[in-house]
């Protein structure tokens, strides 16, 4: 429920890094600290950052890829955008340390109640993957 606005965006181009615009504001409220998360209006975005490669794990990696797949949308998209935010350089400083966002991607999705095998999977990818904080 603490998402104050709707998420509202645009395809741009599908082969781009980040091929979402977002046409509005998209903001998410902490029901616990009243704290508002907001990624401004044409803000680009990849949403969930699954990569198609995780299907080529032996085993496990097709049924992985499954699991964090929606309808037609990866699990996850709505808080990704907003860990992208928090994560995104502008003007050269990042809106919050790797630490407190990767902790936000993971406060939204328990918020929204995916599944915890799906949060835990997400919040493991960020941690590898985009910690880097300079």
């Amino acid at each position: 429920m603490p998402f104050i606005t709707p998420l509202k965006m645009q395809l741009l181009n599908e082969d781009n890094k980040f091929p979402w615009i977002l046409l509005d504001d998209f903001i998410w409220e902490d029901p616990v600290t009243g704290e508002q998360h907001k990624a401004p209006k044409h803000f680009r975005t990849d949403g969930a950052s699954n990569r198609i490669e995780l299907g080529l794990i032996p085993v496990i990696g097709m049924p992985m890829l499954m699991r964090m797949f929606a309808t037609g949308m990866f699990k996850g998209f709505k808080p990704g955008v907003i860990h992208d935010w928090a994560r995104r350089k502008v003007n050269g400083v990042r809106p919050m340390p790797a630490a407190k966002a990767h902790l936000l991607l993971k406060r939204i999705m328990e918020e929204q109640q995916y599944p915890q095998d799906v949060i835990d999977s997400y919040y493991a990818a960020v941690v590898a993957f985009d910690s880097d904080d300079d």
